[in-house]
Order: structure tokens, then sequence, then C-alpha cells
């Protein structure tokens, strides 16, 4: 799910006027690796993921209820996770006036279409969401703090903050339910 919610933000960049076909998705630290992929070019990297804890609340059981006859039961599931991610968009251009006028657009693309949607390509539209992007601003010092850790020249960026991604597991466990309970075998001192 995370890299479709990434080529969401890529291609929303990429049809925009002034972006065409130069945003990636792609590490923007590359410490040893040739960079010479990235020279000319909007770089999405993914900078942190995060679980929104307020969503986390959730049972585990569900009751399923049968048509014929009708009866209960419970399955057990893993209840999905709900994440927040922390993406930066670097321009990478040649020229500093290119870089600024290529981060301008970013954030006005996404300040306009602040809420995207992710549809299934199977057609299965129960794994269809939506997901808000949000500008994230972060001090000066933990900024230079990030570009250290990247181990790259300081170039022009901006951060989003993009929530909530939902991720389901697939598995679902039956579980049997109590009808009768044996009190015969308890003793009482």
């Amino acid at each position: 799910m995370i890299n479709e919610v990434l080529t969401i933000l890529k291609d929303q960049l990429n049809d925009s006027e002034g972006l065409v076909d130069i945003a990636v998705v792609d590490d923007i630290a590359k410490h040893d690796d040739d960079t010479s992929g990235l020279d000319n070019k909007v770089v999405i990297s993914l900078l942190n993921v995060e679980e929104e804890s307020t969503l986390k609340n959730r049972s585990r059981y569900n009751k399923v209820i049968s048509e014929n006859p009708a009866q209960f039961d419970m399955k057990m599931e893993s209840p999905p996770a709900y994440l927040n991610l922390y993406v930066m968009i670097s321009a990478n251009r040649s020229t500093y006036a290119n870089a600024l006028a290529n981060i301008s657009k970013v954030i006005e693309v996404f300040q306009t279409n602040n809420v995207l949607e992710y549809i299934d390509p199977q057609d299965n539209r129960e794994n269809d969401f939506k997901f808000r992007i949000e500008l994230h601003s972060v001090p000066f010092d933990q900024l230079s703090y990030i570009w250290g850790l990247l181990g790259g020249k300081v170039m022009p960026s901006v951060l989003y903050k993009i929530s909530v991604i939902k991720i389901v597991a697939k598995e679902e466990t039956s579980i049997e339910l109590i009808h009768d309970i044996n009190v015969q075998s308890i003793k009482i001192n």
C-alpha cells in the first residue's frame, strides 16, 4: 500500500503543468550509489512511518451472522494498521531557480488536491481508500538533522504528512462459541 500511495503522489505531480514527467519515487539519500538517475528530477522519498494510535482500539473479534439458519458466529481477525506517512519531496534540479519553481508547483498541486484516492486495480472496492496529504512543518534544526541523516546536500524540499493509510491483514480465524459451561468439576472448600 505504501508504494501505491507514493505512486499516486508521483502521478498527481507528473500530470500537472510545470512538472510533466520529472517526479520519481526514489531514495534521495543514495549514499554510495550512482545518483545520476535523479538529476533534474523531483524526488519523492519516504522518511518515516507512524501508527495512528487513535484508531487502534478495535476488537479482534467480529460477529458474523449466518442467514440459514439465523445464528451468530465469531471470527478473529487482525485489526487494520492505520498509518501516517512522512514524505519529503525534493527538487534536485540543475539550477536553483528551477528547483524553487518546482517546489512551489508541488505545494500548489497538493494545496488544491489535498485528498487523493487509491482505487484497487482488481475492482475490489473494499480495498479502495482515500488519504489526506498536508504540509508538515519542522523546525530548522530538525530539518538540518534530517538532511544530515540523508547524507546529501541540502536542496529545496517540502515535507508532507499523509494520513491515514489503512493496511489490513487478509487472514481470518474461526472461533468456536461457548454454548455450555460445565461447573460440576469446580470444588468449593
